[in-house]
């Protein structure tokens, strides 16, 4: 479990930076201040954003589901197959669908 924990407290960071700079970049491109650093900053932390709030998100799930009395492989395969289903499409959907601007 402090395993679990550590790695919810890392992805948190990561979360949180990645969140920030996301978001600061969206601002950006809203008001047309340097917009060429911005969409490059926007488009490429995209997926590491995803990935780190699915990472955040599921470990908080995995620690406030886990019993110590029971086995929990299912709720593990569960998550893990959900993140990478969610990995998977958001590549497939970066790559197929084309960009507009």
């Amino acid at each position: 479990m402090d395993t679990l924990l550590n790695i919810k407290k890392v992805s948190f960071i990561f979360f949180a930076v990645l969140g920030l700079v996301h978001i600061g970049s969206s601002l950006f491109i809203a008001n047309t201040l340097y917009l060429k650093e911005a969409i490059i900053i926007n488009k490429t932390l995209d997926i590491p954003f995803i990935i780190t709030s699915l990472i955040y998100g599921f470990t908080s799930l995995r620690i406030a589901l886990a019993r110590k009395e029971k086995s929990h492989r299912i709720l593990d395969v569960v998550l893990a197959c959900t993140v990478i289903v969610t990995f998977v499409g958001l590549i497939l959907i970066n790559i197929l669908i084309p960009d507009l601007t």
